[in-house]
């Protein structure tokens, strides 16, 4: 999934693969004794891949009306006709779910959704129930699962589960299959192993670097463990034309373990092309395969018959225990406000399960989940506006009406729609006022200062302000922290210029910082990382732009509750670049009690920010003083801490999703704890890496190589399938971007 002057070279590379490499094979691995063929396609819930414009319920209506009847008729006539070849098509869950239950009259963009004849639907269920010709995966679909929290992920598991039941479907070794994005947290394994899922397949995007993981694994996390199987360079590719050119089909492509007699091949065709176009397309992928593996039985498969098939050897299998984690999840901050009510939804949720007022047996929270995992979906949009002219701010602004920039903005307003949809779908139960209440403290209201103090500047950078329970607080002119003490760990978090907490960083990139990220980052081609002649058109700077403090206020002499009000110190950034008008950071003093520890409650507001497509990045950063005892960091991921430092080799080092928020504590929880309850997009700074969302270099870091943490606020580095210029809603022009934080004091 990418498109723009990167992908077209990555679509060149692969067509040359596919159909120049040829393949003399005189004998496969003689250890090979079945090949199992596992047919599927890769699913963009928007995106491109069909004749229409790439909006969900084209997309929807082509799996309905095209696909899946060609799916059960190419079964079906290999079985009347007698061929010894079978056909089983992997599909996912969410897709089976809204065929089987579809929701009548759901509209997006003015198309609405056709639900299947009782006559097409009747045979979907024949060919899954009666002869296992359609089958699906365990997970809902190709997700970016370090953007849910830990009960969003597992309700979005029970898609797969109670269609199961439905077809009253038995499987020992549920897999989770997940193209494109090339990675995952492994804090997702005890929920995986909660829900009775035994491994996991992922197949990498063909432009992205693969992470450097065996070619099958037992994948280790708190005890628990899932295997793993995971593809370089594709989901695969497509098959080749022949058996001399198998593409996709070669041997390397496919799960092939030393001395192991079963191996696992991919008949995958990409981004929503459906399944084989006639059964000569099925019997040349046959064909191709018999050449590869000589000897060897092969047959349509499921990933749990290949997953049942490798038991007796799981044992020997190499033990891998580090994080692998997601190199495209800076991808998720391109929408703040989607992000925003998704994360509350997400809250809600948790909050009302914690509370039992949800239960999942209830109709009204199934279909709702239904909806809301959607947005954690990995296609955000459309490929791109096809525009690499019109990119400064100026041109830029007469270029929006052109339908290229209308339908990219049409297809990010329907990916919006699903929060709203299943808000609906909750109707009267308890969960729709829960989630009303916590997007209603989400709007970014301006602190009320009407009785604060207005402080001079001048004088407050000298001195530190001394606050409840022995805690101190001061200020840069950056508005930065310049003290940050913390009387319970008797640590200054702060130290002057040299370790600044609370820094607000805006940058703007250039095609320099794009050649650096593709020299270390592509395969084959690339995966839509670019600005493509923006330096010809626009010129613009890879430069971090300095904030300074304009104004400042106080509630009283006594307290510790400041807003700060901080403007670019040159307005070039907000002319030729996108940066906000006024940044607004409020910080009020919070003493501990019997339910949380002592610390300060922070808020920062962007305001008037300007759209731009340029690349650009903000963030909100906190670079702590090392402290005498033992600190490390840990993120909160899907319900469980990482460690930032134990990624493997081309995993995802410096970018990463929190559900919670980032832990900077020692052996016994002591130390500081940053909680964000808006902006979960983590990026690390280094001493030799400035924190971006970029997410090379791709070799591990050490612990002792992290300076500080940044909650990214806003990113548009992609130039596909993201959200390309913020804010792009008409709605959104009058809006400012809120997020909220704790700085936590932790003692045990």
């Amino acid at each position: 999934m990418a498109t723009t002057i990167s992908f077209i070279i990555t679509f060149i590379v692969i067509t040359t693969i596919l159909h120049t490499q040829v393949f003399t094979v005189k004998s496969g691995p003689p250890y090979v004794r079945f090949v199992h063929v596992l047919f599927m396609n890769h699913l963009d819930v928007g995106y491109n891949g069909i004749p229409q414009t790439g909006f969900i319920n084209n997309i929807l209506n082509t799996y309905f009306h095209e696909y899946f009847p060609r799916a059960v008729n190419l079964s079906r006539e290999l079985r009347d006709k007698q061929y010894q070849e079978r056909f089983i098509y992997t599909t996912h869950p969410w897709l089976v779910s809204l065929y089987v239950d579809c929701p009548q009259g759901f509209t997006l963009n003015n198309i609405t959704l056709k639900c299947p004849s009782d006559q097409e639907l009747q045979a979907f269920k024949e060919a899954v129930s009666i002869y296992g010709d359609i089958t699906w995966h365990a997970g809902p679909m190709n997700m970016q699962i370090e953007n849910m929290n830990e009960i969003l992920l597992g309700l979005s598991l029970n898609i797969s589960s109670d269609l199961d039941a439905m077809f009253n479907l038995t499987r020992k070794y549920r897999t989770l299959s997940q193209r494109d994005v090339p990675g995952m947290t492994q804090a997702i394994i005890p929920t995986l192993v909660e829900k009775g899922i035994q491994a996991v397949s992922v197949g990498v995007n063909p432009g992205t670097s693969p992470p450097a993981v065996p070619n099958l694994f037992r994948w280790q996390f708190e005890e628990k463990e899932i295997l793993g199987t995971w593809h370089a360079g594709g989901y695969p590719l497509n098959p080749g034309p022949d058996p001399a050119h198998p593409g996709g089909l070669s041997r390397k492509d496919c799960v092939v373990v030393e001395n192991v007699t079963d191996a696992l091949c991919f008949a995958f065709r990409t981004d929503n092309s459906g399944p084989p176009e006639n059964i000569e397309e099925i019997l040349n992928y046959f064909e191709i395969l018999r050449l590869q593996f000589p000897g060897a039985e092969i047959d349509a498969s499921t990933f749990e018959d290949y997953i049942e098939a490798i038991q007796p050897i799981k044992n020997q299998l190499p033990v891998l225990t580090q994080e692998i984690g997601d190199t495209w999840i800076q991808g998720i901050s391109s929408d703040p406000y989607k992000l925003t009510f998704q994360r509350a939804f997400q809250t809600g949720l948790e909050l009302c399960f914690h509370s039992n007022e949800c239960n999942y047996s209830d109709p009204r929270i199934k279909d709702a989940v239904r909806f809301l995992v959607k947005v954690p979906e990995h296609t955000w949009g459309l490929p791109s506006v096809g525009d690499n002219i019109n990119w400064t701010n100026v041109a830029f602004q007469k270029a929006l009406t052109g339908s290229n920039y209308r339908n990219c903005v049409m297809a990010w307003q329907e990916q919006r729609e699903f929060l709203h949809v299943a808000l609906d779908k909750l109707g009267n139960h308890p969960l729709a006022d829960i989630v009303d209440y916590l997007m209603s403290e989400t709007n970014p209201v301006d602190p009320d200062v009407g009785e604060y103090q207005i402080q001079n500047i001048t004088s407050i950078l000298s001195r530190d302000f001394e606050c409840e329970q022995g805690m101190k607080i001061g200020f840069n002119i950056d508005g930065s922290l310049r003290t940050l003490y913390d009387p319970f760990n008797k640590v200054n978090w702060a130290s002057n210029a040299s370790n600044p907490m609370g820094a607000i960083l805006y940058n703007t990139y250039n095609e320099s910082d794009f050649n650096y990220m593709s020299s270390m980052y592509n395969y084959y081609g690339g995966a839509g990382y670019d600005k493509p002649n923006s330096t010809k058109n626009a010129n613009p700077e890879s430069k971090l732009w300095k904030t300074t403090l304009n104004r400042m206020w106080r509630l009283d002499q006594d307290s510790c509750r400041f807003v700060l009000e901080l403007v670019m110190a040159n307005s070039t950034a907000n002319t030729s670049y996108g940066a906000p008008q006024t940044i607004i950071v409020e910080y009020n003093e919070r003493p501990s009690d019997e339910t949380s520890p002592a610390g300060f409650e922070a808020r920062v507001i962007l305001k008037n920010k300007t759209p731009s497509r340029l690349a650009e990045s903000m963030s909100y950063f906190f670079n702590p003083t090392v402290p005498t005892s033992n600190q490390k960091w840990y993120l909160s991921k899907v319900g469980h801490l990482v460690d930032p430092a134990n990624v493997i080799q081309n995993g995802s080092q410096y970018v990463h999703a929190v559900d919670n928020g980032a832990y900077y504590i020692d052996e016994s929880g002591n130390g500081l704890q940053l909680i964000t309850q808006d902006a979960p997009l983590v990026v690390i700074g280094t001493k030799t890496k400035h924190p971006s969302p970029f997410p090379v270099p791709l070799e591990p870091i050490t612990v002792n190589d992290i300076k500080g943490i940044g909650f990214n606020i806003y990113n548009n580095i992609w130039n596909t399938n993201y959200v390309l210029w913020y804010p792009y809603d008409d709605k959104d022009f009058d809006k400012s971007i809120q997020t909220r934080y704790s700085i936590d004091f932790m003692v045990r």
